[in-house]
């Protein structure tokens, strides 16, 4: 056998081996999404139990069956472990269907929102939100990973309407939005008064009675 030929299988002898023992290092990834859908699912079932402030890491891992630094490794904090599943099991129920009128959008939005604030994630929506007023880290992370997208993708569909003619050209996007889901916000957190789909009809009928096109200022 040839020098070279003797280099290229050791090379492949070699190759071999480190694959072999990278997959003894990692388990399947059939097996790391199970454990991840139990991890998700123990944090859900524990928070109907109990707040996110009493809740802990080591109740999580107990209930889910995996080491702690298992849980440390993808979610540093418990806040971003709660965000996490929020954002997978809730977060879903609220994505709006394409090729919708900015209105039907905001309607359809709306509804969503309040049929989601009154099940199973209201408390631990309510539980995140009363930890951020005292730690700025997670009031920082609910923002960024909870708020935020469906608050940018909101304000998106009423630009789009001001662009089109659906809403008066002097509609400001932002202020709209935040008119109508803070005070969404604002009567869950206080509970002030019904909070059904009726109350969502009427509020976007209210807020955006004055910018439908037909409304144009003189």
């Amino acid at each position: 056998m040839s020098s070279d030929s003797t280099l290229r299988s050791a090379k492949i002898g070699f190759m071999k081996k480190d694959k072999l023992s990278a997959a003894r290092k990692g388990r399947p990834r059939s097996q790391r999404a199970a454990s991840h859908a139990t991890i998700m699912d123990a944090v859900y079932f524990l928070l109907q139990e109990k707040s996110v402030r009493d809740l802990t890491m080591e109740e999580v891992a107990k209930r889910a069956k995996v080491g702690k630094p298992t849980l440390y490794k993808w979610w540093p904090t418990k806040a971003t472990l709660v965000l996490a599943m929020l954002c997978e099991r809730m977060a879903p129920n609220l994505e709006r269907p394409t090729n919708l009128t900015a209105e039907a959008s905001l309607r359809f939005r709306v509804r969503r929102l309040i049929d989601a604030f009154n099940g199973p994630f209201a408390k631990i929506v309510a539980g995140l939100i009363a930890e951020g007023q005292s730690e700025p880290t997670i009031r920082q992370a609910f923002f960024d990973r909870w708020v935020n997208p469906r608050r940018a993708a909101t304000i998106a569909d009423l630009q789009r309407g001001k662009n089109t003619g659906e809403l008066r050209p002097d509609t400001e996007p932002e202020l709209l939005n935040d008119a109508i889901f803070g005070a969404i916000y604002y009567r869950f957190l206080l509970g002030l008064g019904p909070f059904t789909r009726s109350f969502g009809e009427e509020l976007v009928e209210q807020a955006i009675r004055g910018y439908g096109s037909g409304n144009a200022r003189g």
